[in-house]
């Protein structure tokens, strides 16, 4: 998929890839492509903020090489059990910290973009960890 035809340099074997393409059978993706196909390589358009500085993508799945508590191929979401801050051109993912006691079936996990835990009736907070005005005693 990876050359412009079937034929190489009889010398050296080199086939004549196509763009983003590289290796002597072009059959490898460049650095920060992925996904050989027939159309070629895609860009892997890892996020600047979310991604480690200085690596490259995988070739073959485009997965990004991701910053801590940081997911998704590109690299651009937070994992299960974190949410985003914006931090100005970057961001940070936060854990959750959910009151499990306040939180619908103990759940540890929070909106991933506004941090907000699902509290039981009765619970609110950020972390489900207060109880509603006239009401007491959060405990398991």
């Amino acid at each position: 998929h990876g050359s412009v035809s079937q034929f190489c340099n009889p010398l050296s074997g080199q086939c004549n890839c196509k763009e983003r393409v590289k290796g002597l059978l072009c059959d490898t993706c460049m650095d920060n492509f992925y996904g050989l196909d027939v159309t070629g390589c895609k860009a892997c358009e890892c996020d600047a903020a979310g991604s480690i500085s200085g690596t490259v993508c995988d070739a073959r799945t485009g997965q990004c090489a991701c910053k801590p508590n940081i997911g998704g191929r590109r690299c651009d979401e937070c994992l299960d059990g974190y949410h985003r801050v914006q931090k100005g051109h970057s961001f940070l993912c936060l854990p959750c910290n959910c009151e499990k006691a306040g939180t619908v079936n103990g759940s540890l996990l929070c909106d991933k973009s506004t941090g907000q835990c699902p509290c039981k009736a009765g619970v609110t907070g950020l972390r489900c960890s207060q109880c509603v005005l006239h009401a007491y005693n959060l405990s398991m």
